[in-house]
């Protein structure tokens, strides 16, 4: 699929439908985005959200899915479904765009398509500022084409302890996708501000599936089914608490379990 294809679906800011991360929304916090870090011209700015459009490849064995995909971002926002930042250099002076790949379980949803929960799921982030690359399939999976050399990773994430998932129902307006992960700036410094500032952050992808081909109900087998859509990702500041904090925590937790134990003595004297 080329880019001009890719970037051709809606840039929506969309919100996903619940049900694959527990009390799960997208975040808020705002994040700076650098563009000279990457060698642009065009200045610093604060945003929330980044919209973006996605194809992805999936595969079923049985109850296990494997799914491969990628997309670009379109647009800069503050807010859900507010107006676009403008001024970001961002589709006009470079370009940037997501892989991704990741396995899992399904189960049938009962409208004859799958809801699959994710196991593993990993995402690099990348600036093209040649906006020369385009996205093709090779072997039923999401590659890059074109000219991708001068690219430059941004951003790279592991979900590790986070949680994602997707339901994927046949035909039009066909579902969702929402996964949050452990997000991670490379060394360049095109990602900053308040969500990255404790070092520690979690990135959320949160999209709508507006087109859904191949997909069939466990434990059918299929390959190369796709899926395509659109969405934002955001970012949170993940607070870890200090050495000195969790020591605290600790001698509470055993303060707290002294005084049941004495108060359970008592109770059996009596």
């Amino acid at each position: 699929m080329t880019r001009a294809a890719v970037a051709g679906l809606a840039f929506g800011s969309s919100v996903a439908l619940a049900g694959h991360i527990t009390g799960g929304i997208s975040f808020t916090d705002e994040f700076t985005v650098n563009p000279g870090a990457v060698g642009e011209s065009n200045a610093a700015f604060n945003a929330r959200f980044i919209d973006f459009s996605y194809r992805a490849e999936v595969d079923q064995t049985g109850f296990a899915f494997e799914e491969t995909g990628g997309g670009f971002f379109g647009t800069f926002r503050n807010a859900l479904g507010g107006a676009p930042i403008p001024f970001t250099g961002l589709g006009t002076d470079y370009q940037m765009y997501a892989l991704y790949s990741g396995d899992g379980t399904s189960v049938a949803n009962g409208a004859g398509g799958i809801d699959g929960e994710f196991n593993t799921f990993n995402v690099t982030f990348f600036v093209d500022p040649s906006m020369n690359t385009t996205l093709g399939l090779a072997g039923g999976s999401i590659v890059t084409t074109g000219s991708a050399g001068d690219d430059i990773a941004v951003l790279s994430g592991v979900m590790g302890l986070n949680e994602g998932g997707f339901h994927a129902f046949p035909g039009l307006a066909a579902g969702d996708f929402h996964v949050q992960f452990d997000a991670t700036p490379a060394g360049v410094g095109f990602f900053g501000g308040t969500a990255f500032a404790s070092g520690s952050t979690i990135g959320d992808l949160n999209g709508v599936n507006t087109s859904v081909i191949g997909v069939l109900p466990p434990p059918a087998n299929f390959t190369d089914a796709t899926i395509i859509g659109s969405g934002n990702t955001s970012f949170n500041v993940n607070v870890v608490p200090e050495p000195g904090m969790l020591f605290l925590l600790g001698i509470g937790l055993v303060g707290m379990g002294f005084v049941s134990f004495g108060a359970k003595r008592g109770q059996y004297a009596a």
